[in-house]
């Protein structure tokens, strides 16, 4: 299998939205806050777009994404930033030392307004298009938390956006909350039905003091 390596105009390239038939739609979504910083990640790093292209497959004249469908938007949203949010971004990276290499680069994108590609061949099978989308977005790897807390800078990996564990002193402190809060207090009573409303009554009143408490009947 011939595989095609080509930087495609984005106009050219369609998200995979189930428009080729025996191909689901992709699966694959971000949340607004890890798509911002799915954009901020290309502008940074504008040059990781050559290390890892976006999978497509040929289809009616156009380009639809097999893989790579969010960095596709990502690219799209990063290449439209406006001349005055780029000086902002150009002041805060003037003193860093590959300033005119991620000029460069991002200056590029900005202008080509194209994203490299792998073209899948047509010869490709439905079940081998399917197979790619799937396994693209698989992890098949753990991360080692001990080590990423102990030799990287959280910042940094938050502003990456990697998803990081809560704190255990957190997670502990949660599960406490959660054991306090199913702790029940059972009234045991015997006498008349009269005295049982006027019982009641006066422990509705004591209860509605703690707003954390509820009175079952």
């Amino acid at each position: 299998m011939e595989i095609i390596t080509q930087s495609l105009p984005t106009a050219s390239i369609w998200p995979n939205d189930g428009q080729i038939p025996g191909i689901p739609k992709n699966p694959r979504f971000i949340r607004d806050e890890r798509f911002v910083k799915l954009v901020r990640s290309i502008i940074d790093h504008p040059e990781m777009l050559d290390l890892r292209e976006i999978l497509v497959i040929e289809y009616a004249d156009q380009y639809v994404v097999i893989a790579g469908n969010m960095r596709l938007r990502a690219v799209v949203e990063a290449a439209a930033i406006s001349d005055a949010d780029l000086a902002v971004i150009i002041e805060e990276k003037q003193s860093l030392e590959n300033f005119i290499e991620w000029f460069s680069a991002f200056s590029a994108l900005r202008a080509s307004k194209t994203i490299p590609c792998k073209i899948i061949p047509k010869s490709a099978t439905i079940e081998q298009i399917k197979a790619y989308i799937i396994k693209d977005n698989v992890a098949f790897g753990g991360d080692d938390f001990d080590l990423l807390a102990n030799e990287w800078d959280q910042d940094d990996l938050i502003d990456w956006g990697m998803l990081l564990p809560a704190p255990i002193e957190e997670s502990e402190e949660g599960e406490q909350e959660q054991k306090q809060s199913i702790v029940k207090l059972v009234i045991e009573f015997s006498g008349s039905l009269l005295d049982f409303d006027e019982v009641k009554r006066r422990v509705s009143d004591i209860v509605e003091e703690f707003p954390s408490a509820k009175l079952r009947d």
